[in-house]
């Protein structure tokens, strides 16, 4: 998984991003959190955070359009909604799959001797969420919460191959970026690549993120059958060998494989033989 390009400038803090009238909305739902405060009226949201009345409305207005919040008609009190319970799930499954994964990426490891990685989309791009070091001296670096484009990487092209299959549109959101001479930039050729992946169920990457650094990655699916994560074995390209490249691509998807098992997917051939 590679380390995150910088952002727009060194010296910037989140400060200098605040967009003001989501931070009152994001203070407002977090004063939901306070003691005794699961419903609140309007005066009571508007006073703990001594915001006018009028745009406070406003915004519990728009909040309680998007599900985030929802208002008593009896009180006119407004409380937390379910929506909110969706994101929370999300999260939670998150980090399921970090705790269900742990026994797999550490066989990975220890089969491979290469940096191992667990990433998932978020928006678009893909987030590493857990790692393991490699043994050998000369090493792959990455860190747990690194962003990457979609279009590099093991993890990323995977996880990009079964987005677009959900919708295709996305192809033509992303940012292709030439991060290497090797990066793929053209879309009518990712595209192709990305279809080569889901038919293959795997994908061996070349130096089209880091100069020099090989990988193999192959998706995770939950009970549902979506593919919500993908696993790579990454390292220098001189250990890479074709020996080793057939090796770790059958290491990589049986792992997929594996993980997948344990979140809830059931394979169509197990389906079959029941």
């Amino acid at each position: 998984m590679p380390m995150s390009k910088a952002g727009p400038t060194m010296t910037a803090t989140p400060r200098d991003y605040n967009i003001s009238v989501l931070d009152s909305a994001l203070r407002i739902l977090q004063t939901f959190l306070m003691p005794g405060r699961t419903e609140q009226s309007l005066s009571d949201i508007s006073q703990a955070l001594s915001l006018n009345k009028s745009r406070t409305f406003r915004i519990l207005a728009t909040l309680e359009q998007h599900g985030f919040v929802e208002q008593d008609h009896r009180t006119r009190n407004y409380r937390l909604g379910l929506r909110l319970l969706e994101l929370g799930g999300a999260v939670h499954r998150r980090l399921d799959l970090v705790q269900v994964a742990r026994p797999i990426l550490d066989e990975l490891a220890e089969a491979s001797g290469e940096a191992i990685f667990l990433g998932v989309p978020d928006g678009l791009e893909a987030v590493c969420v857990d790692k393991r070091e490699s043994r050998h001296p000369i090493r792959l670096y990455g860190e747990v919460g690194r962003r990457s484009s979609l279009h590099v990487g093991g993890v990323p092209k995977v996880l990009l191959a079964y987005m677009v299959e959900e919708d295709p549109c996305v192809l033509e959101r992303i940012a292709l970026p030439k991060i290497t001479p090797a990066s793929v930039t053209d879309r009518t050729e990712l595209a192709q690549l990305l279809a080569s992946i889901r038919q293959d169920g795997y994908v061996v990457t070349l130096d089209d993120l880091d100069w020099g650094a090989h990988s193999v990655a192959a998706p995770v699916r939950d009970h549902t059958g979506r593919v919500v994560a993908a696993v790579s074995i990454a390292g220098p390209s001189e250990r890479f060998t074709l020996d080793r490249v057939t090796q770790y691509v059958a290491l990589i998807q049986r792992a997929g494989e594996e993980l997948s098992a344990r979140l809830g997917y059931r394979f169509p051939a197990l389906e079959q033989s029941a």
